[in-house]
């Protein structure tokens, strides 16, 4: 069977994660286990333990090698390490003249950094989990995959991607994994994942939002800006996202 990534006939693992272990980071209960939620079809799916991955579709060079070296480093980004500092990115707390706050992050890889964003979303393309059925990139998946396969994150305008934070809140489960949203107007299109407070915002195709792309992609010289939402902000986003009033009392 033919690697989804490297396009070669090898032996295919039976386990590779669409979305790395350390993404899901404090959701799982004290016997590691997380239960689903299909903001779709509204309803919590049996508990599962691992995740969500997909047999038969990465060889082991390709899951471990490629794209396991590119979520080490994204683990160091987002829940930081021991090491070196000089080569961690560094962490400044900006206010905007919105008087929107954000994070203002230097020394970060971009093309580590921006290959492992991609890896989620072309992951989710190419699985076959019910979660993912939103995220379809047609030609886009292939040129993609070859970027990650050739470690080349091309220039800043192409798919550009940020993330948002989103605070936690008493009121909404701002800590989840929910169906990717699709965003397609007119001859634009754009994805975004909320995954355990991180809002992923992938932009796929055409040229709406230039301005939001500009200030949230990560760039070419290692910089990112990451907004952070307060509570009042963080629920009204989901609100919007999930297209419904999401609360804790009325979750279960």
């Amino acid at each position: 069977m033919k690697c989804k990534l490297c396009n070669e006939d090898k032996k295919l693992l039976k386990h590779s994660h669409i979305i790395p272990d350390f993404m899901y980071k404090g959701l799982f209960d004290e016997k590691h286990f997380i239960a689903p939620l299909d903001l779709i079809e509204f309803e919590v799916k049996k508990f599962i333990s691992n995740g969500f991955y997909d047999s038969n579709i990465l060889c082991e060079k390709c899951d471990n090698n490629i794209l396991g070296s590119l979520e080490s480093y994204a683990s160091i980004v987002i829940w930081g390490g021991k090491g070196n500092p000089k080569s961690y990115p560094s962490t400044e707390h900006k206010t905007n003249q919105l008087n929107q706050k954000y994070l203002y992050l230097t020394n970060i890889d971009y093309s580590k950094f921006k290959l492992f964003l991609l890896s989620i979303i072309w992951r989710a393309s190419i699985s076959k989990q019910k979660i993912f059925n939103t995220v379809s990139l047609g030609e886009h998946e292939n040129i993609i995959g070859r970027m990650i396969l050739e470690n080349n994150p091309g220039k800043f305008y192409d798919y550009p991607v940020g993330i948002f934070v989103l605070t936690q809140n008493k009121n909404i489960p701002t800590k989840m994994i929910s169906n990717p949203v699709r965003v397609n107007k007119d001859s634009d299109l754009s994805y975004l994942f909320l995954i355990n407070g991180f809002v992923l915002n992938f932009k796929i195709d055409g040229q709406g939002n230039k301005e939001l792309y500009d200030f949230i992609g990560i760039k070419e010289n290692n910089t990112m800006n990451v907004f952070l939402f307060d509570e009042k902000d963080s629920q009204e986003f989901l609100d919007n996202y999930l297209k419904k009033k999401l609360r804790f009392n009325n979750l279960f």
